[in-house]
């Protein structure tokens, strides 16, 4: 079986090619890049739908945010450039493309913002619908880290009615109810979740049609585990379990956070560790079990992804430049070696198409 897979990577003086468009062969297990695209800076995240492709442009060095649309050719995975369009905000680091296809939403790590926006029939992009700036009265727990409201990804309720926010700097995910064209209020306040000092929560999912929600502390080194028992209006923490193995002494930080394909198995990236952790999920009490942790065969995975046939894993690693391909036991979840590997410079993200 032939995939086509998309990795997004940070560009500088050296390294100026961000978008990496690459073919993964399942029968040779073997992963190549076929070819490059430079119209995006520091295009650490992508969304992928089945006729296009969205990119954030995560800079720090102006006031500005960018956001590009290119139009995908499903045959062969090629991408053509249509257009970018500016926002506000620094360091642009998620991207989420909306189920109706007309609307995404996008986060502001730096500046700690969040923003909607318009896709045209075409696919291009339009303007912004709505925009929110998290505010703080001061440093977090962490200070450094934590010095403001820093927001890592936005993901929608399983309904469309909400958007949930994750900001790693106020240690809290800010519920927003959606509006008319994709505007953007704040819920009531018992719909707000919040994490103890800290703890700096950066991704989330949802499952069982939102009834679970399960958000990686990148700080806290945690996985969050909420339920909700009346319909999405409130969730309540139900289990909280370590990312790392008992007695791990190093310096650490989660990261990405994916379940399988079929919802049995949840796995959580670790940048320090350089590591995958295996949790085996109830489907019927939302609750997690620690299977066992694997290599990312790199340094900082960032961001990982599971194949379609949900027989193989990709994994990006920053520090290291390499997104590695390996083989996935369905059954159990475990991880089973490196099949291939190919270099990319500071890989931050990787997804792969059917």
């Amino acid at each position: 079986m032939l995939y086509q897979v998309y990795a997004g990577a940070y560009t500088d003086k050296e390294n100026t090619e961000g978008i990496y468009q690459l073919e993964l062969d399942t029968e040779k297990e073997t992963l190549r890049v076929v070819r490059s695209y430079r119209e995006s800076d520091s295009p650490s995240f992508l969304a992928v739908t089945p006729d296009y492709l969205y990119a954030v442009s995560e800079r720090e060095d102006s006031g500005e945010g960018i956001v590009s649309a290119y139009r995908r050719n499903r045959k062969n995975g090629d991408l053509a450039f249509i257009n970018s369009i500016v926002t506000q905000g620094t360091a642009m680091c998620h991207i989420n493309v909306w189920p109706d296809g007309r609307h995404f939403s996008a986060a502001n790590y730096m500046s700690g913002s969040v923003f909607t926006g318009r896709i045209r029939e075409d696919g291009s992009l339009g303007g912004v619908c709505s925009f929110c700036q998290h505010e703080s009265m001061g440093a977090g727990a962490n200070p450094v880290r934590q010095d403001g409201p820093h927001v890592h990804c936005t993901q929608l309720s399983e309904d469309g009615r909400r958007l949930y926010v994750a900001d790693l700097g106020l240690d809290r995910v800010f519920c927003y109810d959606i509006g008319k064209d994709a505007s953007l209020t704040p819920a009531k306040e018992n719909a707000q979740i919040y994490l103890p000092a800290g703890e700096g929560p950066r991704h989330l999912v949802f499952r069982n049609q939102g009834r679970f929600l399960y958000l990686t502390a990148e700080l806290g080194n945690k996985v969050f585990v909420y339920e909700t028992k009346d319909g999405g209006e409130t969730y309540e923490n139900i289990q909280t379990v370590s990312t790392l193995p008992e007695g791990y002494e190093g310096v650490n930080t989660a990261a990405d956070i994916h379940f399988s394909l079929d919802g049995r198995y949840l796995y959580a990236s670790n940048r320090g560790m350089d590591s995958l952790v295996l949790y085996e999920a109830d489907k019927s009490s939302g609750l997690i079990e620690t299977k066992g942790y694997y290599g990312a065969f790199g340094k900082c995975p960032r961001n990982f992804c599971i194949t379609p046939d949900n027989n193989y894993l990709l994994i990006a690693n920053q520090e290291s430049g390499n997104v590695v391909l390996c083989r996935r036991n369905a059954d159990t979840g475990e991880l089973c070696g490196k099949a291939d590997e190919v270099e990319i410079p500071r890989v931050a993200f990787v997804t792969v198409v059917g």
